[in-house]
């Protein structure tokens, strides 16, 4: 949404006409595949239409993994039927694991990965994942996320006085490491450190979670808010120093970017292309495996020496600005099709 979102405002600035096929469904619930099934016959009936009423130049094809990838390609062939030129974009880091776990899973998708004109890729691990498949490097674009075109970014964090502040942003869900987050908080408190960490957000894990905060006595340090207007994010995040996410699969999490954007510095896992812009031990701590040993020692070195927030604060929003620039990543997008 937020990549769509940017595009539609970039498109709009330059005097490119962007017509808008919308794919998004809820996750919790996941529909039925009867009911995917009919939206997507209806979302490439809407496209056949499109292009009959258009001179359509291009089509950016945003995919999820699973059914929505398969489903894309079908956008792609289409496309392709039409002598119309796609790049297609997973955003999924589960496509990764997807095709990781099954060899006849990764056999197909070299064989479907043929038929967009060019794969879009988060940062270089997408490129590497995508040459491993036998995807040439000149079918790859790079083209990394992009903050909101209205997105401003804060100042340099300072050392904190208190004790450090840490939050965590998206589905309280097992893929996210909700669990070992909240075993390396039990952990820290028996080492007897000081710390706050808040949850945003809800998912099947939300009940547990709550349980768990009462049997191990963390209501005094951890919280969690629910899911909050974009708005109400934004001013949690200034409140907070360090922003926490050991997730299992990621194509590159639009959260840490706002968080950076916000001025805090990272723990997140090495999914996806995280590590393109998480430099570790300069604005932040990749996680190699997620653990809980692993994600309680990177909390620890912030509530250790909190003066590592202001140093990993400022190479934060460095990277940001040098990685992530609105116009810098949709004018690159855009020139693939030659606008």
């Amino acid at each position: 949404m937020t990549a769509s979102l940017g595009l539609l405002e970039y498109a709009k600035s330059v005097g490119i006409e962007l017509k808008v096929v919308d794919t998004t469904q809820p996750s919790f619930p996941v529909p039925s595949f009867r009911t995917r099934l009919r939206k997507g016959l209806l979302r490439l009936r809407e496209l056949l239409s499109l292009s009959r009423q258009n001179d359509v130049r291009g089509c950016v094809i945003f995919s999820s993994s699973g059914f929505s990838f398969y489903e894309r390609i079908v956008v792609a062939l289409l496309c392709r039927l039409l002598a119309i030129k796609t790049v297609l974009f997973v955003r999924s880091g589960h496509f990764m694991e997807e095709l990781r776990a099954s060899k006849s899973r990764r056999f197909l998708a070299k064989l479907l990965l043929r038929i967009p004109t060019a794969l879009g890729a988060q940062g270089e691990k997408w490129r590497f994942f995508y040459e491993s498949l036998g995807v040439s490097s000149q079918r790859v674009v790079v083209v990394r996320n992009w903050l909101p075109p209205e997105a401003k970014l804060a100042e340099v964090k300072s050392a904190p006085l208190s004790p450090i502040r840490f939050i965590f942003v998206g589905w309280l869900v097992a893929k996210k490491g909700v669990v070992e987050l909240l075993d390396a908080c039990s952990s820290l408190r028996k080492r007897g450190l000081e710390f706050e960490l808040t949850f945003i957000g809800g998912g099947d894990l939300l009940e547990f979670s709550h349980k768990y905060i009462d049997d191990h006595r963390l209501e005094n340090c951890v919280q969690i808010v629910g899911w909050k207007s974009p708005t109400e994010v934004q001013s949690l995040l200034s409140q907070h120093d360090v922003f926490v996410l050991p997730s299992k699969a990621e194509g590159f999490p639009n959260a840490m970017l706002e968080a950076m954007a916000a001025g805090l510095t990272c723990i997140v896992s090495d999914v996806g292309s995280v590590s393109d812009s998480l430099n570790n031990g300069e604005n932040g701590f990749l996680l190699p495996s997620g653990s809980v040993a692993e994600i309680a020692d990177a909390m620890a070195a912030y509530i250790d020496q909190p003066s590592k927030v202001e140093e990993h604060s400022a190479k934060a929003l460095e990277i940001l600005k040098n990685n992530h620039d609105f116009e810098t990543n949709c004018r690159k997008l855009f020139s693939f099709f030659d606008l």
